[in-house]
């Protein structure tokens, strides 16, 4: 069977942002653990940097994240030798500081399965 080709324009240009949820809406486990240099500064990187979510458009790519780990074997593994690992034990932590984050222009934490907005 042949189908034929679509002889019309497709407006991709207005995606909705479906991969990120709302940090209201998550359920974060009690203790995580973060990567950050050794002045204990947050290590920041741009969406784009996450091969999994290069499906987004690039204006989302171009957004600032942070990256949270839930087990501390993976978070090591991705340690630098200038980085250190350092524990979240309360993760509501996050919901509090959101406004700080996004006035410094963070407005994503990654984590292994999913992508939650600020």
């Amino acid at each position: 069977i042949e189908i034929s080709p679509l002889n019309c324009d497709i407006n991709d240009t207005s995606q909705k942002d479906f991969s990120s949820i709302p940090i209201s809406d998550v359920e974060i486990p009690m203790t995580v653990f973060m990567i950050v240099d050794k002045t204990v500064e947050l290590e920041i990187k741009y969406l784009k940097d996450y091969p999994k979510w290069h499906f987004l458009s690039q204006e989302e790519l171009e957004r600032k994240t942070i990256e949270i780990y839930y087990d501390l074997k993976i978070a090591k593994s991705f340690c630098g030798k200038e980085q250190k690992v350092i524990k979240v034990p309360n993760t509501s932590v996050f919901k509090i500081v959101a406004p700080m984050l996004r006035s410094r222009g963070i407005s994503r934490i990654v984590s292994a399965d999913q992508l939650i907005a600020l």
